[in-house]
């Protein structure tokens, strides 16, 4: 049967970093260029590798199945994916993409190699369909970098796929106007008519492909905008029912999501995962991550996925490479200093890496049992090399994917997530594990002699408006309030700075709370700790528990009042001494205290801070 081989060189003067993501997106050219979605089962094979197994539509328009790999690339040097025919029109397609740069941008080799079989196969290949089809595919990536090119370059930040606007079929007037009334309440609840205006163009104009899986964390950077008020913003879109919430848990190998709920109730404890053949438990502040997508009515997005291979749909994944057994490989990936991770996508071992960039990266050598950073590679380059007796895809992946994760320890102390989704609650008698959280305790000092001196009802009345001052400063700083009990306020930050600078603001404030009433006013006592414990559902409402929860609130006991009290651990957190550097109070004083059913002495650190007559806050 004919074999139909299209090659074609692109030259761009531009910015590889800039274009790679949208070069290597195969998701976002299958899409535009027209070819159907489809979904596979991953099939674990003898060797430890996966393949997907398919059914579905392809090239010509016929039923089809193939397997598939997990594909191959090296960012911004190389991507290839090969499928494997069972059924259909080829007996297999090879896609590969050569990256090359040159002094004033770089050039790009694409190769198509599909090997035709049956009747249909043959007439397509000798009526010249198949060569047609794979032009149209090159000139839907010219179009898609063109598209990219007519945008202007962020400056400092290359790297992020700009383009959104690839002219999809405009909405339904119904839908259009259930769109910009649902636009129109969120903007009416925020104030940033910009922001507003970023959300509906890229739920109205973006293409599906990166509709499955949007981050509100990738598109504050990309929008220039502030992160807190993006994810309120998603959340405030959750409530008016544009946007789907998803819970993804992911893999910790591969990351990508192996069960993805719609609610914390349906959260699960254990997971296992195909793709690397490993089962694995629900780490709530590692590997779960909040993600959305638009709700049916608004975008209707297809089942399955357009492409199941991609760097852009991992981009942690540096380089993902096939290699034989025995053999050594040369490649040259443009890697930035900073931690990574070495391992294969078999399961098996894996060996993290700090590497400063002075030399070469380690060269990564896979040997039976074990993955070893080796001595430095030549400068640009990086060795594999292969000493077992089976086939491996060797994976360098970039482990600062947390700072675009919406993990769910910091979803669930934001104010907006207490507001707008009040139904994600867990099941009664689950929890989950926080990492770290941020807790301030504040009570009121001499409290029982207020209810004597007021009586009751006023004292209610002084304590009700006290609780709303310290719930709009908490919530001002990025924290939530989780509950009162009595006369005390518990809230949690997700931030050391938040915490400390929402503490310090509600003592500086409290003489102007105080200012003119007929009640005399409050004298604060406020307590911060920070460090791991688990959230429950009580009440309806989520909850923390544990040892940070006690020792934060007996280091609020530990306040005399017109003061902050701070714990060593949260003292020594990143950006917190740089608050007292130039800030509006002096440093803190070093103490020690036995705090009750803590058995030995604790380091605290006290901010005294003296009545203020006068506050401008």
């Amino acid at each position: 049967m004919p074999l139909v081989v299209v090659e074609k060189t692109l030259h761009y003067e531009a910015s590889l970093a800039r274009l790679w993501p949208l070069m290597a997106d195969s998701n976002l050219l299958n899409d535009l260029a027209g070819q159907p979605p489809y979904t596979a089962v991953e099939e674990l094979q003898p060797d430890g590798t996966v393949l997907r197994r398919v059914r579905g539509q392809f090239g010509v328009p016929m039923a089809a199945e193939w397997t598939e790999d997990l594909g191959e690339w090296v960012e911004q040097r190389y991507v290839r994916q090969n499928r494997t025919f069972t059924k259909g029109a080829f007996n297999h397609v090879n896609m590969t993409s050569v990256m090359r740069p040159t002094p004033k941008g770089f050039d790009v080799h694409l190769r198509f190699e599909m090997d035709t079989r049956g009747m249909i196969g043959w007439l397509g290949a000798r009526l010249g369909l198949m060569r047609r089809g794979v032009l149209k595919t090159i000139a839907t990536l010219e179009q898609i970098v063109q598209t990219e090119l007519a945008l202007p370059a962020k400056q400092g930040d290359e790297d992020d796929r700009q383009a959104g606007a690839f002219d999809p079929p405009p909405l339904a007037p119904a839908v259009q106007a259930r769109l910009d009334a649902a636009l129109a309440t969120i903007e009416e609840q925020h104030g940033n008519g910009a922001l507003t205006k970023h959300l509906g163009e890229y739920l109205s104009q973006t293409p599906e492909a990166w509709l499955q899986r949007v981050r509100p964390l990738v598109l504050a950077r990309q929008w220039q905008a502030d992160a807190s008020d993006v994810v309120a913003m998603f959340l405030a879109a959750h409530n008016q029912g544009l946007l789907r919430l998803r819970w993804e848990v992911l893999c910790p190998r591969c990351r990508n999501a192996s069960d993805v709920p719609d609610n914390l109730a349906d959260l699960p404890q254990s997971v296992h995962c195909s793709t690397c053949n490993v089962d694995f438990e629900q780490d709530f502040s590692a590997n779960v991550e909040l993600t959305f997508q638009p709700e049916a009515w608004l975008r209707p997005l297809p089942e399955g996925a357009f492409c199941m291979m991609g760097a852009p749909s991992v981009p942690h994944i540096k380089v993902q490479r096939h290699v034989g057994p025995g053999e050594k490989l040369e490649i040259d990936p443009p890697l930035e200093p900073g931690a990574y991770r070495l391992r294969t996508t078999q399961s098996g071992p894996q060996t993290d890496v700090d590497w400063n960039g002075e030399k070469g990266f380690p060269t990564v050598l896979a040997q039976d049992g074990e993955i070893i950073a080796g001595p430095p590679a030549p400068e640009g380059k990086i060795l594999l090399e292969n000493r077992t007796q089976r086939n491996l895809t060797f994976v360098i992946e970039e482990l600062a994917w947390r700072q675009d994760a919406l993990t769910g320890d910091r979803a669930i102390v934001l104010p907006a997530f207490r507001q707008y989704c009040p139904e994600q609650i867990l099941r009664p008698g689950d929890d989950v594990a926080i990492a770290n959280v941020v807790l301030l305790f504040t009570d009121l000092k001499g409290s029982t002699s207020l209810y004597e001196a007021l009586g009751d009802g006023a004292a209610y009345n002084l304590v009700r408006d006290h609780f709303d001052y310290l719930t709009a400063l908490v919530e001002g700083h990025g924290g939530v309030l989780v509950k009162t009990i009595g006369d005390a306020v518990m809230a949690a930050f997700a931030e050391p700075d938040q915490g400390v600078k929402a503490a310090i603001a509600a003592q500086m404030g409290i003489a102007k709370f105080n200012r003119n009433r007929e009640d005399g006013g409050v004298i604060l006592k406020l307590g911060l700790h920070q460090g791991p414990c688990i959230a429950v559902t009580t009440d309806l409402r989520l909850d923390y528990f544990g040892s940070t929860v006690n020792i934060a609130a007996r280091l609020q006991g530990e306040s005399r009042g017109h003061d902050v009290v701070l714990s060593d651990a949260l003292m020594a957190a990143p950006g917190v001494r740089e608050i007292f550097a130039n800030g509006p109070v002096a440093a803190p004083v070093q103490e020690t205290a036995t705090l009750r059913g803590v058995e030995k002495p604790v380091r605290l650190w006290r901010i005294q801070m003296a009545p203020v007559a006068n506050p401008e806050n």
